[in-house]
């Protein structure tokens, strides 16, 4: 279908008589899809061919961006229109009643399963996104070389969408979701079960039950037993993180098509590697959020005056056990267990007077090393110190107001043919329940 035959921007700027807004939403959105086909059409029989564009196609090409451009601009129009702001998945139909009310809705909170950026998909224009992801490595290729084959239809409707800003471009909201995703997938208290909460402002107040009426038994026609559950709230302030990387145009052309997949894999590690050193060990002093070590009714046990060794009669599986134990005995059910690689390292090298590695008991949770657990603490006199942390980790929140966003920056440091990635973010981390972890310090190589 040749552009000449695609609906206009000018021509879906209002709604036409007779059609809802439904239909007016449906039309603007597939039009900007037909386009975005289009495009993909050009580059497609141009990678067929072993060729870029022809003149003529880049021509064809270009119109379909600029169309793109401003259909984009009449649909964000649209999804913040007032016919546009009831969320219709809370919708309730009342039986016997012809009317139609509005439940409010619930506070999302995001398990380890599910995907940040499908929540966000889902937020913004009520269904997910196409299925593709959108890959930064692809775009940033795309802003500096000016090459557009390969990109997938979900990249050419990024490069539509995106932003330019002064010397830059900023990455479109679908990106940042997938980028946070990945990170979560790598970051060690998310594997463990931690929950992200998505931020509408920058403080959000998340209730939390702190303690509810018991059922007792009773005789015939005495009183019932009365009681009220308890409820007060985790709050959470949004805080800025943010970091620059520069790369050598050079190696952007010349690395290609390896970059694609380099740039997402590097920022989502160095990104979860913060959280966790954060979620674990953050101060809680400004700007830095508190983590679990700082946070109150966490339970910390600290073995030995100076620190204890990893052996049979020193530290072993025994104080895991306890951890576990001490969770329990608030009614949480813990689902980790987070330690130093060095620490799995002692454990796993455990052996009886005979020489015979000890096998772990049963019942001891799955363990999630990383190296954002220390194993350089001062303990008494001892300085190779490093900690463990057992908890229900679906009991620490990630509250994530922005980002992870990326501005690719296209002019600051040109005169050195270099290009710079700014990745900035705002959450904060909160626990719901601190008698819900157990932090054990002192732990010896």
């Amino acid at each position: 279908m040749s552009r000449t035959t695609l609906p206009t921007a000018a021509s879906l700027n209002e709604r036409q008589a007779g059609q809802t807004f439904k239909q007016h939403y449906d039309a603007v959105r597939q039009a900007q899809t037909d386009r975005l086909a289009a495009m993909q059409t050009l580059t497609d029989n141009a990678g067929v061919a072993g060729r870029s564009l022809l003149a003529s196609e880049q021509r064809e090409f270009d119109a379909h961006d600029d169309e793109v451009r401003r259909i984009g601009i009449i649909l964000r129009r649209l999804d913040n229109s007032p016919e546009n702001q009831v969320d219709r998945s809370q919708i309730v139909i009342a039986s016997g009643d012809p009317g139609v009310r509005t439940t409010a809705p619930e506070l999302p909170l995001l398990t380890r399963g599910q995907s940040f950026a499908d929540w966000t998909a889902r937020s913004s224009h009520g269904a997910p996104q196409p299925a593709q992801d959108v890959r930064l490595g692809a775009l940033l290729r795309t802003w500096v070389t000016g090459r557009r084959d390969g990109l997938n239809d979900s990249e050419l409707r990024a490069m539509a969408e995106g932003t330019a800003t002064a010397g830059g471009h900023l990455v479109p909201t679908p990106t940042a979701g997938q980028l946070i995703d990945r990170a979560r997938n790598v970051s060690r208290v998310f594997q463990a079960g931690a929950t992200t909460v998505p931020m509408d402002s920058q403080t959000l107040k998340v209730p939390r039950l702190t303690g509810s009426s018991a059922p007792a038994w009773r005789n015939e026609n005495a009183a019932i037993a009365e009681g009220d559950l308890t409820l007060d709230a985790v709050t959470l302030t949004a805080r800025s993180m943010a970091f620059l990387v520069k790369m050598s145009r050079e190696l952007i052309e010349d690395s290609d098509p390896s970059i694609v997949g380099v740039v997402e894999r590097d920022l989502a590690a160095q990104v979860a590697l913060e959280l966790d050193r954060v979620a674990l060990r953050g101060t809680g002093t400004a700007p830095q959020p508190r983590g679990v070590l700082n946070q109150t009714g966490v339970t910390v046990t600290t073995h030995g005056a100076n620190g204890a060794l990893i052996a049979a009669d020193g530290f072993n599986y025994d104080a895991l056990i306890d951890a576990q134990a001490a969770i329990r005995a608030f009614n949480h059910e813990p689902t980790g267990v987070i330690t130093a690689p060095r620490t799995e390292q002692g454990l796993a090298k455990l052996k009886d007077a005979e020489g015979r590695y000890l096998q772990p008991p049963a019942g001891l949770l799955t363990r999630y090393p990383t190296n954002q657990v220390p194993i350089d603490l001062t303990v008494g006199t001892s300085t190779d110190c490093s900690e463990v942390y057992t908890g229900d980790w679906a009991q620490l929140y990630f509250g994530l107001r922005t980002g992870p966003m990326t501005i690719q920056l296209v002019e600051r440091y040109a005169d050195t043919g270099q290009v710079a990635l700014l990745i900035w973010m705002r959450g904060d981390i909160a626990l719901a329940h601190g008698e819900a972890f157990a932090v054990d310090t002192g732990v010896r190589g």
